[in-house]
Parts: structure tokens; sequence; C-alpha cells
């Protein structure tokens, strides 16, 4: 093997707490994978420096004033347009961090900037002001950059001040891909050259799991789950959540204060009335062990709700990664998420899975609903019958044999249009 390895930025906000971003970073590897080690560098709510294997996580402050940042809609864009105007003027403000500052403590990052060859930006739907700037500085520099996996399009209250920036960046980008049909149609309206945006599957997808028996070691160390296995009981898992479009716009009737019990109970109630129904045993997955919601907290709500036996359940508690995370939903025999990328997992594997979430959330409805041809599977919480939900799972859950070996096909169509992705960005 070549022992010099290739050096890429992915210039966003990666809380990797979240095993969902995670999962997309892992993916880009995967993709960019050829006969020499990756670094890859990225940044995070961190103080100072950290390192993951072969990732380095750089402090998100040292380059962006708005991404990640919790922001009232009026602070927000009110520095976003005084933002957009340095721009326009050429005043990269942090961002030149990325290539000159006189002070040493960034030193790390302009280092690691010189030996990038690749530079990414818009994993996750993230992407603003900030990338622009970024791809403007990346080009500028002589490195090979462009948009990977952008799930946002122009948001149409800031379009005024947006659109001259989104669409420089899409010209100086070497290659624009976009994970769902809403962004790729609202960004490829800017685009100076339409055939540039492409739309293709989320990098996640190309995540490799982690072999099965590293799986099975994690799910034997639960005796519930043993026992459930040793029954013959079907296996399904589930993610849960309470943050993100997901949980924020479904329930709409219910009051603020009381949205985290009517969620935990309307769950319990599909989950109790599975187990009655089917003897299935519920695991419970960790795909967001954030400080402020972890999915472990938002799972305890809904097993506390639950009227089911405790037998029937069991909730993974420990920190576990992305990789894992996949590997365990392939041993599974079915899943019921809110969380996207534990559908874009489960798709990857052909298990069998049911996505709740609202109609506001284009990501899944655009990924899994048209991309992965799975609308059917999706059910929407916006106003929620608890029956209907209850009756419309256990009859998908019953066909999840049919549903296998559709997404056997799916996989398979996703797998190579990645292919071509990897190419497209790899080459040059």
């Amino acid at each position: 093997m070549n022992s010099s390895s290739r050096y890429v930025l992915v210039a966003d906000n990666v809380p990797l707490a979240n095993k969902g971003e995670e999962a997309i970073i892992r993916g880009i590897e995967d993709l960019l994978r050829d006969d020499r080690p990756i670094k890859i560098g990225l940044f995070d709510n961190v103080d100072e420096i950290t390192h993951h294997d072969n990732i380095i996580v750089f402090p998100r402050e040292w380059i962006f004033r708005v991404s990640g940042e919790l922001l009232s809609f009026c602070q927000y864009h009110s520095k976003s347009l005084l933002i957009s105007l340095q721009l326009r003027l050429g005043y990269n403000s942090r961002l030149n961090n990325l290539v000159y500052s006189s002070c040493p403590k960034y030193r790390p990052l302009q280092d690691f900037f010189k030996r990038t060859e690749l530079v990414l930006v818009g994993h996750d739907g993230v992407f603003c002001l900030e990338s622009c700037g970024i791809i403007h500085l990346a080009k500028k520099a002589g490195k090979r950059v462009g948009i990977l996996g952008s799930g946002r399009g122009l948001p149409r209250r800031s379009r005024f001040y947006l659109k001259w920036h989104y669409a420089r960046a899409m010209s100086e980008s070497d290659f624009c891909v976009f994970r769902d049909q809403h962004s790729y149609e609202n960004m490829k309206q800017l685009s100076r050259e339409p055939a540039k945006p492409v739309l293709a599957p989320d990098p996640a997808f190309a995540m490799r799991p982690v072999p099965a028996e590293s799986a099975v070691k994690v799910l034997n160390s639960y005796a519930r789950y043993r026992d459930a296995r040793q029954a013959g009981r079907c296996i399904v898992a589930v993610t849960v959540r309470e943050k993100g479009i997901t949980y924020r716009r479904s329930f709409l009737k219910a009051e603020p204060s009381q949205k985290s019990r009517v969620h935990a109970e309307f769950v319990a109630k599909v989950l109790d009335y599975l187990i009655q129904q089917r003897n299935v045993f519920v695991l419970f997955l960790p795909h967001a062990v954030e400080r402020d919601k972890s999915d472990v907290d938002t799972a305890r709500h809904v097993a506390e709700a639950m009227t089911c036996e405790p037998q029937s359940y069991e909730i993974i508690q420990e920190e576990l990664g992305a990789r894992v995370l996949k590997s365990i939903i392939r041993e599974c025999d079915f899943i019921i998420g809110e969380r996207a990328h534990s559908i874009i997992n489960s798709v990857s594997v052909t298990t069998p899975f049911v996505a709740l979430t609202n109609t506001s959330d284009f990501r899944t409805h655009g990924i899994i609903g048209l991309m992965c041809r799975c609308e059917s599977q999706i059910i929407d919480m916006d106003f929620p019958d608890v029956e209907r939900t209850r009756v419309k799972v256990l009859s998908i859950f019953d066909h999840r044999q049919a549903i296998r070996k559709c997404l056997e096909d799916t996989s398979e169509d996703l797998s190579k249009r990645l292919e071509e992705v990897s190419a497209m960005v790899k080459s040059g």
C-alpha cells in the first residue's frame, strides 16, 4: 500500500455524536477509498483539536460564525446579511484561518489545508454562505472542491442575498451532488451549467458495516436480546428522537409542554401492538447521543409508556460507532425508524422498515420515498391516528419478506449510482 495519506477536508460543522453524521463521513471515506490511507478533517463543537481514528476534528468556531449556532430568526438573517456583504467585498473573516493567520493556534488547520487534495462542503443538507466562501478560497488555492450530498436548497426568505453567492459557488465547484429531488431542483435553477448538478444517493449509503461477528458480540452482551433470539422472536430495531424536523413538525396539535409525552405514548402504543400481535422483541438503538437530546433518554420515555413486559424490549445505552450500528440493523428482522440515517442503513443492508416522519421532511420523503422507491413505507405524523398507524405498521411488518426482495434491487441500483459519484469526485 502507498504509505502517503490522502487528505480530505469536509469543511462543515459535523457533530460526530450524531451517528448519522458519522455515517456520512464514513461513507465519504469508503467512496474515496483507493490504495492510500485517508485522513479526514472536519469541524465540530470542540474546544481543541481532537482525533477519532483517522478523523481530525477542528473547533467549529475557528472558521464558522453561523453554522451550528442556535440563533433566532432575526439573529440568523442579520448575521447572514453581514457575511454576505463581507464576502462580496472580498473580506473572508474567520475563513482566512484556513489559509493564513498570524495566530499560531490555527497552524495545524493551515497545515492540514495545505496537504488537502479534496475539499467537500454540503454534507447532510448543510450548505450556507460560509460554504460558498470556503469553495472560493479552496478554488483560489488550487484545490479540487465540490458539493457532496447537500439536501439544502436556496431558502426562499434569503434568496435576495444568497442567490449570487450560491450561483458562484456552483460555478466554482468541480462537482455538485444533491441527495434529494427538492434540493436538486432548487439549486439547478441557479446553476450556470444546467447539466452540472447531479442527483445521487446520500454518501451514507456507501458506508460499509463492520463484520457480523462484531455486531453479534454487542447484541449478545444483552441478556434480554439473547433470550429473545433463543426463543425465535423477530427482532425489531427502533430509533426515536425528540429533536429535528422529524419531531418538530409532528404532533402539531400537541401543546409544546406535552409534546414529549404525546410522542412517547404514540410510539409506545404502536410498539405494544406489534408485540401483542406478533410477539416481537423491540431493540432501541441510539443513533445520537448528543448532550442536549440523547436518543437513549428518548427511548426511556417510550419504554416507560409501554405496557408490555420488560422482557419484550431492550435499550442499548452504550455509544456505538456508525459502522457497528449499520451491522446491528443488518442482524435485525425489521426496523421502525425516526432517524433518517437508520433507514438509510436499513435500505443498504436490505432490512425491511417503516419510517416515521412528517410531510415537511423533504429528506426522508426525497431520499427514502422517491430515490429508494419506498414511499408506501413512510408514515407521516403531522396529525397521527394511532389505530391507523398500528394497522399499517403491522401490515408492512407482515410483508417484510417481499419488501426485502425489493430492497435488494434498490440497494444494487444505489451502489451503481454511488460508483459513478465516486468516479466523478475522484477524477481530475
